[in-house]
């Protein structure tokens, strides 16, 4: 578990991030398909200390496409990661994720304001943050490639 011990105390009490303990299980309706692998992580990127990285190369994957929660945690982590090793990001704003953060000294904050601040930083340095929507058209139009963000107002 690291130092996440230090700052959660499920995490500490092992009560969670545990195979058996709730939450753990993959969403039934995600469940990968027969031969697809299953990386399971160790801490919040997908890409530290797994095999992740030789399994995209060796499929001659280019581009890494972001989903799930936490937004500011996991989903960042791994798209950082992606990108430091050259892959593409696309971050899915609106299949990405977070939670109400409580008051810990400096004042809460809602899911919509940690939500909104990661897209935002994301969008400018790190990958490009579409909806599912944007990024399904360009699949079904044969614009994969084209990963440039559609820029809402």
């Amino acid at each position: 578990m690291g130092l996440f011990d230090d700052l959660h105390p499920p995490i500490a009490n092992r009560d969670a991030l545990v195979d058996g303990t709730p939450g753990v299980d993959i969403y039934p309706d995600l469940a990968p398909a027969p031969g697809e692998h299953i990386i399971k992580k160790h801490r919040y990127s997908g890409f530290f200390g797994t095999d992740l990285d030789i399994i995209l190369r060796e499929w001659g994957i280019d581009t890494v496409i972001i989903c799930g929660t936490t937004t500011e945690n996991c989903c960042q982590a791994t798209a950082l990661d992606a990108m430091f090793r050259d892959y593409r990001v696309v971050f899915l704003s609106d299949a990405t994720a977070t939670y109400d953060y409580p008051d810990r000294g400096f004042g809460p904050m809602p899911n919509a304001d940690v939500h909104h601040a990661i897209l935002v930083i994301l969008a400018a340095s790190t990958a490009h943050v579409m909806s599912v929507a944007d990024l399904a058209t360009r699949v079904s139009t044969g614009r994969y490639g084209d990963v440039t963000p559609t820029r809402r107002s």
